[in-house]
């Protein structure tokens, strides 16, 4: 993949893109302060025609955040996913487990806002990717600016997360 027209970044993305091309799951973290381009990154090697899944949480609510996903879900052809109302975040992942296709990506940006409104959602997400996420092949990317709490929630050794990432990028701002 050529990324002639971003700027700047071109590394950042080969190593993001070289993760993904690889055969088994990938868990990739990438964190840096806000409004560095770690968005503009990460939709850069999104393949929309793969039905890769981006999703931005904000900070509204545990069950709307799972409607947000779900109609993000649909919206690039996950039939009728956003039917479903998903009483839990374990229950949502093991559905879209069923559904998303092979070698897939999904992104959860901003992850610490998913985590400021459910504080065991590191802990779903783990048990979600031991489980059946990683045996589907999933590319995993969780992306956040509150560096502190991607530290915490996604590297650091007492977080069930722990030990599955396979690549971590901390996004520096532009010279």
């Amino acid at each position: 993949m050529e990324f002639k027209d971003f700027i700047d970044r071109k590394d950042y993305l080969e190593r993001v893109n070289n993760a993904l091309q690889r055969e088994k799951p990938q868990f990739i973290v990438i964190y840096g302060r806000r409004r560095i381009g770690k968005s503009k990154l990460i939709r850069e090697i999104m393949d929309w025609k793969r039905k890769d899944i981006y999703f931005l949480s904000d900070q509204t609510n545990e069950a709307n955040q799972r409607m947000l996903f779900a109609k993000t879900a649909t919206m690039v052809g996950m039939e009728d996913f956003d039917k479903v109302t998903y009483p839990d975040w374990e229950t949502l992942l093991r559905a879209l487990n069923r559904q998303v296709a092979e070698n897939s990506t999904v992104c959860l940006d901003e992850f610490p806002y998913l985590v400021k409104t459910n504080p065991d959602f590191p802990s779903i997400l783990q048990n979600a990717w031991d489980e059946v996420l990683k045996d589907h092949n999933v590319m995993l990317i969780l992306c956040g600016s509150l560096i502190s709490m991607m530290k915490k929630h996604a590297l650091a050794y007492d977080s069930p997360l722990y030990g599955r990432r396979t690549a971590q990028i901390r996004l520096m701002p532009l010279q």
